[in-house]
């Protein structure tokens, strides 16, 4: 069992709003995460699904602090259960729309890194403005990243992948780090989403992106 840190309350106490999700509608925005977390690299996950992913990236990495975003409760309270049995001092999920919650909760160049896996891909035209992978996002998301910070994206469906390859080649301030490729077959990551495995098993090939905020220009 982790030590305690003798300078904040877990998060679980912290916050008693902490299981409905929506505790940040009290806080003043951008959210100062200094209040909950110990300093340190701020890594968002949006779309943490079961948590998984964020869960073992936070274990993993005790110096960083991981955020995650999601727009359902009972992946968010499954989460809040498990951040609770490990003791993990540096996970705090919020429950809300990714592109409303991304805007408004963290101030612009705080994030080191974003990771999106796996979303739904929600293949029929009406649903279109649901999906994730979008210029719109991807603009979001390096205003808010730190000059250097990394996106990392995943998908298993090759329609998607190329609508986000088209989405990050319109976004000016973040770079390929694999200019040479559309994308990666390899992950990046330490650990596998539930998704990756579950789609490894059905015998779907994955596809990555990492892309980098463009340094700021002296």
């Amino acid at each position: 069992m982790r030590d305690l840190p003798p300078d904040k309350l877990p998060v679980w106490e912290a916050i008693p709003r902490l299981e409905l999700g929506d505790w940040w509608k009290e806080e003043d925005l951008p959210i100062d995460w200094d209040r909950f977390l110990k300093p340190g690299p701020t890594k968002l996950e949006i779309g943490y699904g079961g948590g998984d992913f964020l869960l073992e990236m936070a274990l993993m990495e005790p110096s960083a602090r991981f955020i995650g975003v999601e727009r359902f409760g009972e992946g968010h309270r499954r989460l809040v259960k498990r951040m609770m049995q490990e003791k993990a001092l540096n996970v705090l999920p919020v429950m809300g729309d990714a592109y409303i919650l991304l805007n408004l909760l963290f101030a612009d160049s705080s994030l080191h890194a974003i990771y999106v896996n796996c979303p739904d891909t929600w293949p029929k035209a009406r649903h279109a403005s649901k999906r994730l992978l979008t210029e719109e996002l991807f603009t979001i998301a390096a205003r808010k990243l730190c000059p250097g910070g990394s996106m990392y994206v995943s998908t298993d469906d090759a329609p998607y992948a190329m609508q986000a390859a088209q989405a990050f080649s319109k976004t000016a301030a973040l770079e390929s780090s694999h200019p040479e490729e559309q994308w990666l077959l390899k992950s990046p990551y330490p650990t596998e989403t539930r998704y990756e495995l579950k789609w490894r098993r059905e015998g779907r090939e994955m596809r990555y992106f990492i892309y980098r905020r463009k340094q700021e220009r002296v």
